[in-house]
């Protein structure tokens, strides 16, 4: 046998007598069977053993292992991003002809996906007010399939109430997806409520650093699990084990990060609402919340993720505030240990009730000291005041020359 070949042939060193803390990262493309036997019969074992690296690897199916005892499931499939772990469930489960319900709330990208993609392929897609509970029931015909909720909205924090539309989505024999981003397993299992599937994007809390991207759905039900799965091989969707490896060493320090992170977000929100810049607060965790009881319910945390409205005389300058922040990143998503700001946050603007054109500015709390972020969310607030009192006297400036002119 030749160098080049013995090279190639070369096993691994042996792995007896060492253990490590850390989940081994094994890579894979192609898995070797050891007959064409067992080749043949590889999909036999397609949903809980190993066929291709696309379809699982041991470091992704632990991280599998993981999300589904945290939410006493049997079943998770990981994959590369949370839009397209939606992406993948929306699919698999409506064809030309069903009716899809999608909270007006839920995440920009999961709406645009179903009215521009859904709807271009004959599914009919309704945005329906996130605070409609029991009012649902009038949305669902025959010829629903799905109902999406997303509790909290990502962007302006509606809860919804799960149990509720859960009951009627299923009296007429809908599923519901539930987008548990927000919440994560340790504050919120909607599959506890009554949820079908549960989506997660582990890029936010379980990531918890700002650098891999991958998603999870998350279901008590094994036929469902194996649609998702049998679609995901036609669709092509995998996760590497380094991501898989990245939020496996990011769920053991979670919630860690997240209490330091809901307690940080709280007490800024307690502070903002007694601002005369800050025209609304929304967090669910506050007593004067809509959704507070239903929080209350629900839920046993809150994550570091909330938004505020600027007052009428500071609409116009959003911008300004934002740029004025030294501390905060400009950016999107959350989870991450640094503290993120993420400007010009539309209102849901759906036509239905509460929609508005005005706009949000939404803060993720990281795990710098909540005195710093105070200091800096002050400071901007401080840049913010003095920038509309030097317009509004401007403004009388030019009004009393133009005044003088007209004399």
């Amino acid at each position: 046998m030749k160098t080049e070949t013995r090279l190639l042939r070369a096993e691994p060193a042996s792995d007896a007598g060492f253990a490590s803390l850390a989940v081994p990262v094994t890579r894979a493309s192609t898995i070797v069977f050891p007959t064409s036997d067992a080749f043949e019969r590889r999909y036999e074992q397609f949903y809980d053993g190993y066929t291709y690296g696309l379809y699982g690897t041991p470091t992704s199916r632990t991280l599998e292992a993981r999300i589904s005892e945290l939410y006493a499931a049997e079943h998770c499939l990981c994959l590369p991003s949370g839009q397209s772990a939606t992406v993948l469930a929306l699919s698999a489960l409506l064809k030309a002809g069903d009716r899809v319900l999608v909270a007006a709330s839920a995440y920009g990208s999961t709406r645009t996906f179903c009215t521009d993609m859904l709807a271009a392929f004959g599914v009919e897609v309704v945005l329906y007010d996130p605070t409609i509970a029991s009012g649902i029931g009038a949305l669902i015909d025959d010829r629903t399939r799905v109902v999406v909720v997303e509790s909290p909205g990502s962007n302006t924090m509606e809860i919804q109430d799960i149990p509720t539309i859960v009951q009627a989505a299923h009296a007429l024999g809908a599923r519901v997806l539930a987008d548990n981003t927000w919440a994560s397993a340790l504050h919120c299992n909607p599959l506890d409520l009554g949820a079908d599937m549960v989506m997660e994007a582990l890029s936010k809390h379980a990531g918890g650093h700002a650098d891999v991207l991958i998603g999870a759905l998350v279901t008590r039900n094994e036929a469902l699990f194996r649609r998702m799965k049998d679609v995901s091989r036609l669709m092509g969707l995998g996760v590497s084990a380094d991501d898989a490896s990245l939020a496996l060493r990011g769920l053991q320090t979670m919630p860690l990060r997240m209490e330091r992170e809901g307690v940080s977000a709280l007490t800024l929100a307690h502070w903002l609402i007694g601002r005369p810049e800050i025209a609304r607060v929304l967090h669910p965790a506050l007593p004067g919340d809509p959704g507070h009881h239903l929080w209350k319910r629900d839920f046993r945390g809150a994550s570091g993720l909330f938004s505020v409205e600027l007052a009428v005389p500071y609409q116009n300058s959003t911008s300004s505030f934002v740029d004025a922040l030294r501390i905060f990143r400009i950016g999107a998503s959350w989870g991450s240990t640094h503290s993120i700001v993420t400007p010009q946050v539309p209102f849901r603007s759906n036509g239905g009730p509460g929609s508005t054109s005005r706009k949000l500015i939404r803060f993720s709390i990281g795990l710098e000291p909540v005195e710093d972020l105070q200091a800096d969310i002050e400071a901007a607030l401080a840049v913010l005041s003095a920038g509309t009192t030097h317009s509004v006297r401007k403004h009388a400036v030019d009004q009393r020359e133009l005044q003088k002119e007209e004399r």
